[in-house]
């Protein structure tokens, strides 16, 4: 999983806001696992922003502890630690699912962290019906699919495509 295919359908932005080009061995070490090094190069080239107005990946530094990936972390974890129907473990548990974005309607996306992270596949939580839905892709491969129509997360937006902003840097920069 590379982001060459996300970069061929979603062009990064000229000057990303918040982009993160390490180092990555303290952020490694606090959430107890190396990151995948496509997340690595999409908050490099990406940083900080909207994904088709609706959706967020959460980026190493920023302003906002809202976007912030460490401390999201914790937050998301410890908002459905408390679900008995869990199907899935969380962090920090061997295994357990780890949150790197969330959309503009209260639905979480993970990364579900089995075998090497290079191929930790994508669940999304519907905060509406409290379901997951796995898929066996990439981050990266995960967005390209959106853009394109070729992933449809059954409770995402039906109208998400056409769309006008594929990708927007957040927070916009300010006139000097």
């Amino acid at each position: 999983m590379t982001i060459e295919n996300l970069v061929k359908v979603v062009p990064p932005p000229e000057a990303p806001e918040e982009a993160y080009l390490g180092p990555w061995e303290a952020i490694e070490a606090d959430l107890g696992t190396v990151l995948p090094q496509d997340y690595k190069d999409f908050v490099r080239l990406y940083g900080c922003g909207d994904f088709m107005e609706f959706l967020g990946v959460h980026v190493p530094v920023s302003r906002s502890p809202y976007v912030q990936l460490q401390s999201e972390v914790r937050v998301i974890c410890d908002d459905l630690r408390h679900d008995e129907d869990q199907p899935y473990p969380l962090w920090p548990a061997p295994g357990g699912l780890l949150p790197f974005g969330k959309t503009d309607f209260g639905d979480y996306l993970f990364w579900l962290p089995r075998g090497q992270p290079d191929d930790w596949g994508v669940v999304v939580w519907d905060r509406g019906m409290g379901e997951y839905e796995a898929f066996d892709c990439g981050l990266t491969d995960f967005l390209a699919g959106l853009a394109t129509g070729d992933i449809e997360p059954k409770e995402f937006p039906e109208d998400m495509l056409p769309c006008d902003r594929l990708f927007a840097p957040y927070p916009p920069r300010r006139p000097d």
